[in-house]
């Protein structure tokens, strides 16, 4: 029996580590869907392709409301301390003094990065993302997800993307504006931020990304996950080539999902400064 990876890191303690049960479970990756939770071992899952699509357009959207809670948050500083910050955000205005600018820059970057957060957090997306990880963790340490069993697991999960995330956005948010005025400074946030990855991750996760599912919420992962070990079981004998997959794990549905979403919102985006009188 093949022994389940371990993430050597001190944010999760060994109870949080998968169990060995009598069956080893699949490895499953998933995702919070707007009404619902997607899961898939890549010969099987439990959604197609139009929801998923659907999923990452709904995440397009909430960055939307992130550049709108940003915008307000930026024009309420701009009257109290008169920095330019909505023609910033706008892009009709140029960066401030040279020295200024890339600090102006990382402030926005991170108010909409907290924005998308808030919003995140108070939609029911963080709760079936909550149930999505008790979910898989119930099927690593039990084999089989039960309601009592997912009730147990943490709402943090070790192999949630938001690890990866929380090592990449040091360099988009702070690192490449930081280094038009210190490149130094900017090498040392790229290696602390992807050093310290699984503990941002974690934060993210356990403050923002999740909050404890409700009943319905649960219900929807116990479903998703009843229904992806039966399609792995009965799929046991039936491999499928790389590409299809990754097809089947569903990630580049998403992304052409949001991709599309994303070039929907930049046309408005680019024409909002003449909406808005700038």
């Amino acid at each position: 029996m093949t022994i389940l990876r371990r993430v050597p890191d001190a944010m999760y303690p060994e109870w949080m580590q998968p169990g060995t049960p009598v069956v080893e479970p699949p490895r499953i990756s998933g995702t919070a869907m707007p009404a619902g939770v997607f899961m898939s071992t890549g010969t099987a899952r439990t959604a197609g392709d139009l929801a998923l699509a659907a999923t990452g357009m709904s995440i397009a959207a909430l960055g939307a409301g992130a550049m709108v809670l940003t915008y307000i948050v930026s024009w309420l500083i701009e009257q109290v301390y008169a920095v330019p910050l909505t023609g910033v955000l706008l892009m009709v205005t140029p960066t401030l003094e040279a020295d200024s600018g890339p600090w102006v820059e990382i402030g926005l970057n991170v108010l909409t990065l907290l924005s998308f957060l808030v919003l995140m957090r108070v939609t029911p997306l963080s709760g079936y993302h909550a149930a999505e990880h008790k979910v898989i963790g119930a099927i690593e340490h039990f084999g089989e997800p039960t309601m009592e069993n997912a009730r147990m697991m943490p709402r943090a999960h070790r192999r949630c993307g938001s690890n990866l995330l929380a090592g990449v956005l040091p360099l988009l948010l702070i690192a490449g504006p930081l280094w038009r005025v210190n490149e130094v400074a900017a090498t040392f946030v790229i290696i602390l931020g992807w050093s310290l990855r699984f503990h941002t991750g974690y934060l993210i996760q356990a403050i923002f990304a999740t909050k404890e599912p409700t009943e319905h919420q649960l219900r929807a992962g116990l479903q998703a996950g009843q229904k992806i070990l039966r399609l792995w079981r009965e799929h046991l004998d039936r491999p499928v080539p790389p590409l299809v997959s990754i097809w089947r794990r569903g990630m580049l549905q998403m992304f052409a999902g949001m991709f599309l979403a994303v070039s929907l919102i930049e046309q408005v985006y680019r024409h909002l400064h003449v909406w808005l009188d700038f």
